[in-house]
């Protein structure tokens, strides 16, 4: 990748950003392999091999190349804005993407990946509306509220990438849906909310990559471009209502998202079985990377997912259940699962999320436990 260049900012709230380039070109001569001691640096992390795997297969192609044209503070929050113009970070609708900065009191990095539905043809993009077409500043709620001490997110840096792309945080293209040029660029708007990451949180001592419905399905990329980005920071992914899953049986809707979205080019070739499910990314990613930890959460007959895959919740629960299973039985350790009965959808930014309990077990204090790699994480499974 080229070294990125950027002129100089012209509003002093987007300074941060002038030190993009020399981060972005850092992280990626230490994923790339090279020697941490030829640069002054010490000894290459255990978890460069996976960044050089996961640059070469584009997953950060676009980091460093946009940075927004302005931004505006919001209680406490930076609201970034890209410029539609450029045609790069962009929403279905044609508009400009939005992202959002927090700056807490310690160093630790959330980025968290809203959720908005998904699309992959002219009736659910555009005739039914089936995903967000727009893009907002941060909805700081539930357990993404890192102002509320009783989150477990209490005073961390954040980044909240809003969702707009139809694609899941994954799409790399412009679908012609009945002549409306439809741009699924959810690679785009997340690599330009991993710029904002990098400009302003350099150095964070430790990521969780997060992301609810759309963004849960989000993290499997948001994993890998922060990855990329961060090459020798421990990053943690707690994946609410995302779980990569897809009906197999479901072969139109499936042909259409691979066809329109066209992400599966940046799986790994590696990755044997990310054929079968998006989700055995998460196995190949737990191989490679001993830092790397992975929190899911469910509902297991998920009413909204469910729904998008043309299954019964019976049928859903079945498909869940065993997909995630055969990856934690190879990690089980380092994959853990909270799913409760029922139909519900999506847990973090709800009030619930304070109040739930299943088998005896809290939800805050599981994730307490995650993030604390204590014995108490357990696998929840009601």
């Amino acid at each position: 990748m080229p070294t990125p260049t950027f002129p100089p900012l012209p509003q002093s709230p987007l300074s941060p950003l002038r030190n993009l380039g020399a981060a972005l070109l850092l992280g990626l001569a230490i994923a790339s392999g090279c020697g941490g001691d030829d640069i002054g640096l010490g000894p290459v992390s255990p978890t460069a091999e996976i960044a050089r795997e996961l640059a070469a297969s584009g997953f950060g192609d676009y980091l460093g190349v946009q940075e927004p044209y302005r931004s505006e503070q919001n209680r406490g929050w930076t609201n970034w804005f890209f410029d539609p113009a450029q045609g790069q970070a962009i929403c279905l609708n044609g508009s400009g993407y939005e992202a959002s900065t927090y700056r807490g009191t310690n160093d630790n990095l959330l980025v968290y990946l809203e959720g908005g539905g998904a699309c992959w043809d002219y009736l659910t993009c555009w005739v039914i509306g089936t995903a967000k077409t727009s893009a907002n500043g941060a909805v700081p709620a539930g357990a993404i509220d890192p102002s509320d001490p009783a989150s477990p997110f209490y005073g961390w840096n954040v980044v909240y990438a809003s969702y707009c792309d139809g694609s899941v945080f994954t799409g790399d293209d412009v679908a012609d849906y009945a002549g409306k040029q439809t741009p699924h660029h959810g690679l785009w708007n997340l690599s330009g909310a991993i710029n904002l990451a990098t400009a302003n949180f350099p150095a964070p001592k430790r990521i969780v990559v997060s992301g609810s419905s759309a963004g849960g399905y989000g993290t499997f990329a948001g994993y890998a471009v922060t990855r990329v980005a961060y090459p020798n920071t421990q990053i943690l992914v707690f994946n609410d209502s995302g779980p990569g899953l897809q009906n197999p049986d479901s072969t139109s809707d499936v042909n259409d998202r691979l066809a329109n979205w066209d992400f599966t080019k940046r799986i790994p070739p590696s990755c044997t079985e990310c054929s079968k499910q998006y989700t055995f990314l998460l196995d190949w990613t737990l191989d490679r990377d001993p830092l790397a930890r992975v929190a899911m959460y469910s509902y297991q007959e998920d009413g909204v997912i469910s729904g998008f895959l043309d299954l019964t919740g019976p049928a859903y629960q079945r498909l869940l259940l065993d997909t995630t299973a055969e990856v934690r039985a190879r990690h089980p350790k380092r994959l853990q699962r909270y799913f409760p009965f029922g139909r519900g959808h999506t847990i973090l930014m709800s009030p619930g999320y304070y109040t739930l309990a299943t088998n005896g077990v809290p939800l805050e204090g599981w994730t307490q436990s995650f993030l604390d790699d204590s014995s108490s994480w357990i696998d929840v499974v009601e």
